[in-house]
């Protein structure tokens, strides 16, 4: 009788035990195996990049999701504000400034939105840019990915001076069109960096 009580208290133990370490394993897996999976795959949709990010060297950082999706509906309604600036080559003679005037380059982006700026609100989404002049002659030059490339475009979306987005592309030549393309690629990545979230 004393062994079969004994024989009971043992498997009682071991069953507890397993059930125990059945329990463990399913909260595991759910909070940081099956959840997280469920969370990208199905709750969020995958970002594939546009062609146009692929013809010149561009990355892009979403600094803020849900900001990011809000400010949709301030750019659709005309709430925002361009400020515009260039950063000049100091080693090379600089000739970004009279080659293209920020009214001009304000133009492009403005045709890319499809919507200009509201005049007279209290909020609105900043659009700042930066035309940046390749320095050709930078004896501190870090990277020489760009040999061939004009300058740069770096163009941050902030709401309340908080980072949203930001996406930076190289321009080939000093041409106008092209300078429009990649702002319109701009514009367009942003738009695209758009997804659902929980």
């Amino acid at each position: 009788m004393n062994h079969k009580r004994q024989s009971l208290i043992v498997n009682n133990f071991f069953t507890l035990a397993s059930i125990v370490m059945i329990s463990i394993t399913i909260i595991l897996y759910s909070k940081y195996i099956s959840n997280d999976d469920y969370k990208n795959d199905d709750l969020k949709e995958k970002v594939i990049p546009l062609s146009c990010e692929k013809q010149t060297f561009s990355t892009s950082k979403v600094f803020n999701q849900k900001l990011l999706n809000d400010s949709m509906k301030a750019l659709d309604k005309g709430h925002y504000k361009l400020e515009g600036a260039y950063t000049k080559s100091t080693y090379s003679d600089s000739i970004i400034e009279d080659f293209i005037s920020l009214d001009e380059i304000n133009s492009f982006y403005i045709k890319s939105l499809e919507i200009s700026p509201k005049e007279n609100i209290n909020k609105y989404l900043t659009i700042s840019y930066k035309i940046i002049e390749n320095d050709k002659k930078d004896p501190n030059k870090k990277t020489k990915d760009c040999k061939l490339c004009s300058g740069s475009i770096l163009t941050s979306f902030k709401a309340d001076d908080k980072d949203i987005f930001k996406f930076y592309i190289d321009f080939n030549l000093y041409d106008k069109n092209e300078i429009a393309s990649k702002i319109d690629c701009s514009i367009k990545v942003y738009e695209n960096s758009v997804k659902k979230i929980q």
